[in-house]
């Protein structure tokens, strides 16, 4: 119920005891930021319609009027049919709703940074004649609804069990970022939620690739993630600003990690997630330190062809060093699977013989000695060009 307003006959104690009420009031819609339903108030027959937006504010519509941004609380609106649009620069969500008298609409969106990698919920309110009513629908369908922290069925999920009162809500899904919030059940009335859940992008913790010093690994098993690189790129960089990437050794971090991105296809990417399509954008990257490769679980462990091509091309625009073999005893030279002369021998080389450098660590060089071989000789025998 709406607070009445506080006249000039207020005690001094009334108005401390409103204001820590009031701020009480905040602080629970803070706690459960992603959902409160705003129960019957005094609207004098118009309903309310409560919008908010996560990691950053969005302008606000209503029937294509601009009506403010968010985040925006209005009790003003005519009941029926009306439409609710999210606008932040090229990013946009739109959705209607059937407003009744006295109930208020509840909207919140993460706008992300495309319809697949963003999120939020809706909830609205119907009359019904069926007790009291609670439907959750979610993006992806499958997802597990939890009321007060037990598991009461998957989505869609419809029920007239629950009694009057506020329960803790919950859709969570495998791969994605959950959606939660405090609910009101009232008799007369089915509680609507719509829960649109984000894809994660990276994994919980982010490993270095095996063999390698600078790249890490973000592969997935979701179709909705990797089907788009482009977007997979982006989603990336904003889950780095908004949550944070836990960088294996490094720990959570929300300043820049990744230098650039290597997708399974051969594509490449700058830090800001610009395609990179030429030899000039990869000499660019001279100065890049670490790496992700975005990759697809179901093509096994390892860098596709695709992308490895591409990595050998950045390699060699940005190491731009060739190793040529020296003269031994032998006229060959061990390549080993390590840095190190207990690593397994590969292959050989010839004295005299040149190859694209990879990488160098103290005493040893990584060299390509083919499309299906790379391994690591002494570098005592190795003169960099």
């Amino acid at each position: 119920m709406p607070i009445s307003t506080i006249g000039p006959q207020k005690s001094n104690i009334q108005k401390i005891l409103i204001y820590i009420l009031a701020l009480v009031g905040l602080g629970l819609l803070l706690y459960f930021g992603r959902g409160v339903i705003l129960g019957i108030g005094n609207l004098g027959g118009k309903a309310g319609l409560s919008v908010s937006t996560r990691n950053g504010a969005a302008e606000v519509f209503l029937n294509n009027t601009q009506i403010g941004a968010s985040p925006l609380e209005i009790k003003t609106v005519k009941p029926g049919e009306n439409k609710v649009t999210l606008k932040s620069g090229s990013k946009r969500y739109e959705s209607s709703f059937t407003f009744i008298p006295n109930w208020h609409v509840v909207v919140i969106r993460d706008l992300g940074t495309s319809d697949v990698f963003s999120s939020g919920q809706n909830t609205w309110m119907e009359k019904t004649t069926d007790g009291s009513m609670l439907s959750v629908i979610s993006e992806p369908a499958g997802a597990s609804v939890y009321i007060d922290n037990t598991e009461i069925g998957k989505t869609p999920y419809s029920s007239n069990k629950l009694t009057e009162g506020e329960y803790d809500l919950r859709v969570v899904s495998p791969g994605y970022e959950e959606e939660a919030g405090r609910i009101k059940i009232a008799k007369g009335f089915k509680l609507n939620i719509s829960a649109k859940l984000f894809p994660i992008p990276v994994k919980s913790r982010v490993d270095l690739m095996e063999g390698s010093q600078t790249l890490y690994d973000v592969s997935s098993d979701n179709s909705l993630v990797y089907s788009d690189t482009q977007n997979w790129v982006n989603a990336i960089i904003y889950w780095n600003q908004t949550r944070g990437i836990n960088l294996a050794g490094a720990g959570l971090n929300k300043e820049k990690v990744f230098d650039y991105f290597l997708d399974y296809q051969g594509g490449i990417f700058a830090a800001d997630g610009t395609a990179i399509t030429d030899s000039k954008g990869y000499e660019a990257l001279k100065d890049a330190k670490k790496g992700v490769y975005l990759g697809r679980i179901s093509d096994g462990a390892g860098l596709t062809p695709q992308a490895k091509k591409t990595l050998e091309a950045i390699l060699g625009a940005t190491l731009g060093k060739r190793a040529k073999i020296k003269t031994t005893e032998t006229g060959w030279l061990r390549v080993r699977d390590a840095a190190s002369l207990n690593g397994k021998e590969l292959t050989k080389v010839d004295s005299g013989g040149e190859y694209s450098v990879l990488e160098e660590k103290t005493g040893w060089v990584k060299i390509k000695v083919s499309d299906s071989v790379e391994g690591w000789v002494s570098a005592d025998y190795v003169e960099i060009k």
